[in-house]
C-alpha cells in the first residue's frame, strides 16, 4: 500500500512555522510527511510511519521528502534571509553511504544553500552507527549543513555524543513541554537542555509548545527557538507562503 502510494503521489509535506522568541519571526519550518489515501483522508504519521520506514522504498520517499522540502524553502529564503528548513531522516538513509551525495545533489538541482537545510537526526540512530557516519556528518557540516538532534532527552545516547558529533542544534522534545510549567522534573530537564546548548554552543528549539505560560517559561530562561501550535498548526506551503506574506507586513 506504501509502495503504490508513492508511486501515485499519495504523499504530501505540512510546514509547522519555527519562531525566533526574541523578536517573534518566523525563521524556518519543519517538513513532516502525510499521507492522503484517496479513501481515508489525511493520514498522520503515526498511522504509517514505524512501517514506512522499515520497507525498501524508504530512502526513495527520504529523498523525495528532502527535495520537495529543499525547493519550497529556496523561495521562501528569498522573503526571510537566513530561512530553513528542517528534514527527518529515515534510519535507512543514515546507513547508506549515498547520504552526502543525495544531499549534495537535491542542493544542487533546488538551488537551496546548505545553510538553507537542517537534517534532524535521532540520538538512537547515532549510537548504532561507527564512524563512517561520523565523516559522513562531519562531511555536511563543513558544507554548511545544519545537524540537529530529534526529540532530544528522549533517546538512550550519553551526553558525550554532543562532543562526538557535529551537531549544531537540540530539539527538546514535546513530552517535556507539555507539563514543563506543572512538573519540576520537566522544567529541570528543558533548563538542562537549554544549558548544555548554551555550553556547547548549540542552538536549542523546544517542540510542541501550545501555550503563553510554556512559551513564557522558555524565554525565561533564554531559549531562543520553539515551535508548537501556539504559532501555527502544520499547513501546507500554499499557506505557509500566505503567513510569511502576512508576517511581513506586521511591525
Amino acid at each position: 500500500e506504501l509502495r503504490r502510494a508513492f508511486e501515485q503521489d499519495q504523499f504530501a509535506l505540512l510546514y509547522p512555522p519555527q519562531i525566533d522568541l526574541r523578536d517573534g519571526r518566523i525563521r524556518g519550518a519543519e517538513a513532516l510527511l502525510r499521507w492522503q489515501p484517496p479513501t481515508r483522508g489525511l493520514l498522520s504519521p503515526v498511522s504509517f510511519i514505524d512501517v514506512l520506514a522499515q520497507t525498501p522504498i524508504a530512502p526513495a520517499v527520504g529523498e523525495w521528502i528532502m527535495r520537495t522540502a529543499c525547493a519550497q524553502a529556496r523561495g521562501w529564503r528569498e522573503r526571510v534571509p537566513g530561512f530553513r528548513i528542517g528534514v527527518n531522516l529515515f534510519e535507512a538513509q543514515v546507513r547508506s553511504a549515498q547520504l552526502r551525495n543525495v544531499v549534495e545533489r537535491v542542493l544542487g538541482e533546488t538551488g537551496l544553500p546548505p545553510e538553507g537545510l537542517e537534517l534532524e537526526l535521532l540520538e538512537n540512530t547515532m549510537i548504532r552507527h561507527d564512524g563512517a557516519l561520523l565523516q559522513v556528518l562531519q562531511a555536511l557540516r563543513a558544507m554548511g549543513v545544519g545537524l540537529a538532534f530529534d526529540d532530544y532527552g528522549t533517546g538512550f545516547a550519553s551526553l558525550s555524543l554532543l562532543k562526538r558529533f557535529p551537531v549544531s542544534r537540540l530539539k527538546i522534545d514535546r513530552s517535556f513541554i507539555r507539563d514543563v510549567i506543572s512538573d519540576p522534573e520537566d522544567a529541570a530537564i528543558v533548563r538542562a537542555v537549554i544549558y548544555l546548548g548554551r555550553s556547547f554552543g548549540l542552538e536549542v528549539i523546544a517542540e510542541g509548545v501550545e501555550t503563553k505560560a510554556q512559551l513564557d517559561f522558555l524565554a525565561a530562561n533564554q531559549c531562543t527557538q520553539a515551535q508548537g501550535y501556539l504559532f501555527g498548526r502544520p499547513m501546507t506551503a500554499q499557506a505557509f507562503t500566505s503567513e510569511l506574506a502576512r508576517a511581513a507586513v506586521l511591525p
